[in-house]
């Protein structure tokens, strides 16, 4: 399950069907589809609204991650279960890094044999991080538990999409919910100061820099939110971003290893990129320094 670790590893087309994937998915959820909000890869194809060549193309996903309300799956009457749901919509148990078949990672595989992973995340915070839960439904299925991944719930915008669904079975379109520039901002964050996958430093700088309105707006939103009950969380990610990409007595920002991550991630690791690199990783601390300073 690992993934590409330069922008080259991903395709267009891939990213494609992971929006086919999810438009089928809410399309075939009936009552559950409003338990259901975006986050991960696939959020800034939603997120940045402007697309090239006004802004540089974001690198793409190669799976869909959503994160699930499970109050409102328990409060909503089923008339299946929701693994039920899933089968009919020809998903299938994926296997986690240790080649084990589980219940919170799923698969579908596209007409051109494409296979893009679907993986359900919740937040319990009684339950420690990674941990897996069962869901509020009949049947076996599962979330793997992702701590303040909730704050979506109050943190998100909306979008109608329009995609061909899965098995040739016509055009529909549904209302998403995704990750806004905050919660995005937190989660991938936490996912970068955690795993140190080079994408997430990416996704992270890239939604940050092309956002609508500018750092500016950016750090409106922020302020805005640290008003609200995610206060602590939002503190936290901001020492996070300082610590990873910004100047401080550690040294300098664009030497820290999140600047260093989006530049090989965006560049590759090519001796003759150096130049580049060097160029992009001042590009991305920057970022992130007028981002922290707006906020105040």
């Amino acid at each position: 399950m690992n993934k590409p670790n330069t922008a080259e590893g991903y395709k267009n087309e891939v990213t494609e069907n992971c929006e086919r994937v999810l438009v089928t998915l809410l399309r075939g959820l009936g009552p559950w589809k409003d338990s259901v909000y975006l986050v991960g890869g696939l959020t800034p194809r939603y997120l940045v609204k402007a697309k090239p060549p006004d802004v540089p193309a974001h690198a793409g996903t190669g799976d869909v991650d959503v994160v699930v309300e499970l109050q409102m799956l328990a409060d909503t009457e089923a008339y299946h279960s929701l693994e039920e749901n899933f089968k009919k919509l020809g998903f299938e148990r994926a296997e986690n890094n240790k080649g084990e078949k589980v219940s919170w990672r799923w698969k579908a595989k596209t007409e051109d044999g494409t296979t893009i992973i679907l993986e359900l995340l919740a937040d319990d915070p009684n339950k420690g991080g990674g941990k897996v839960q069962p869901l509020p439904t009949e049947g076996n299925i599962s979330a793997l538990n992702i701590p303040h991944s909730s704050m979506v719930f109050d943190h998100h915008e909306t979008k109608e999409i329009s995609a061909e669904l899965l098995g040739g079975n016509g055009m529909a379109t549904e209302t998403i919910r995704y990750a806004d520039i905050v919660s995005f901002t937190c989660l991938k964050a936490y996912a970068l100061d955690q795993r140190h996958e080079f994408k997430d430093a990416h996704d992270l700088v890239y939604c940050i820099e092309h956002a609508d309105g500018g750092i500016d707006a950016t750090a409106k939103s922020f302020q805005s939110a640290r008003k609200g009950k995610h206060a602590a969380v939002i503190n936290e990610v901001l020492g996070i971003l300082k610590k990873r990409f910004a100047n401080d007595d550690a040294g300098e920002g664009y030497r820290k290893d999140g600047p260093v991550a989006v530049a090989k991630f965006e560049l590759g690791e090519d001796q003759e990129q150096n130049e580049r690199r060097i160029l992009r990783q001042r590009e991305a601390s920057d970022v992130i320094e007028r981002l922290l300073k707006a906020i105040g």
